[in-house]
């Protein structure tokens, strides 16, 4: 799976697109030079939730993009910890109906 700047993608916790987190890739290839590190990180992702402003998130790309074990894919329906949206859903992310019915779950679970 190759990411690209735009992307929408979920994570791969949650039964459906409503529990799922939903997220757009914002930039690739970040490094992480601060002195915390022996070495500086590389082949950073910056990406966001949709539906939460002001969440934006930094992982590597190898393990943002890393496969899941057969279990984890039985239980949650996906190969990859964040897997791009197909062009079905995100029509559906898109629609008025899903983005009301998302923000009212995001609030039930508070």
């Amino acid at each position: 799976m190759e990411l690209k700047v735009g992307d929408l993608c979920k994570h791969f916790k949650g039964k459906n697109l409503l529990e799922k987190n939903i997220y757009e890739i914002v930039a690739l290839n970040g490094i992480y030079t601060g002195e915390n590190t022996k070495e500086p990180l590389d082949d950073l992702v910056i990406y966001k939730n949709i539906f939460q402003k002001g969440k934006m998130f930094v992982r590597e790309y190898h393990d943002l993009t890393r496969e899941l074990s057969k279990e984890q894919q039985e239980l949650f329906g996906q190969m990859y910890r964040v897997q791009k949206l197909t062009e079905k859903e995100i029509a559906i992310v898109k629609s008025e109906e899903f983005k009301k019915e998302k923000l009212e779950y995001m609030e039930n679970e508070r």
